[in-house]
């Protein structure tokens, strides 16, 4: 009987040591894939304002786009309609770093105040600032992928006013 107790008593122990070690390994790899979701933000984040440094213009471009303009994209028979493809590689590069954002927010990867602080604000300018294009393609049966379209419905559904946001950012 005794050595029957001391079995499952070492069982018992070498359980609770393995569910340990088991919640520790869970914790390190939750870690590991919160830093690397920021890394991966603060790539996407980089390369998109290293983008803007060496093509200024498109943020003026993103005051005169119209939806004529995805033909210049395409056909690029000028300097001009090269400019509207440079912006249109922008703009890629912006909802790659938003989407990159909000998958990580939907998987629990990125810290709440960092989200709320540092990257909500700036989806929401990148949103303001393109508006015209944006509000072309960030839609249900568009293009972009769905974390976009969710959380531009969830701040319409909040009451955020897209267009007026705009409207009052080309104000300033």
């Amino acid at each position: 009987m005794e050595q029957l107790t001391a079995g499952l008593v070492g069982a018992l122990v070498a359980t609770v040591v393995t569910l340990g070690v088991s919640f520790a390994q869970m914790r390190q790899a939750k870690t590991s894939q919160r830093v690397l979701a920021q890394q991966e933000i603060t790539a996407k984040y980089d390369r998109m304002v290293d983008y803007r440094l060496l093509k200024p213009e498109v943020l003026t471009l993103a005051h005169h786009w119209t939806p004529g303009c995805f033909a210049a994209i395409y056909d690029q028979k000028s300097n001009a309609d090269r400019g509207w493809a440079y912006y249109y590689g922008y703009i890629e590069l912006a909802i790659t770093y938003c989407n990159a954002v909000l998958h990580a927010k939907s998987k629990g990867l990125l810290d709440r105040d960092l989200y709320e602080m540092e990257h909500e604000p700036l989806i929401r300018l990148l949103l303001v600032e393109h508006y015209p294009i944006l509000s072309s393609i960030v839609r249900e049966d568009g293009f972009v992928t769905k974390y976009l379209v969710e959380h531009v419905a969830a701040l319409r559904e909040s009451g955020w006013d897209w267009s007026g946001e705009h409207d009052r950012y080309m104000d300033m």
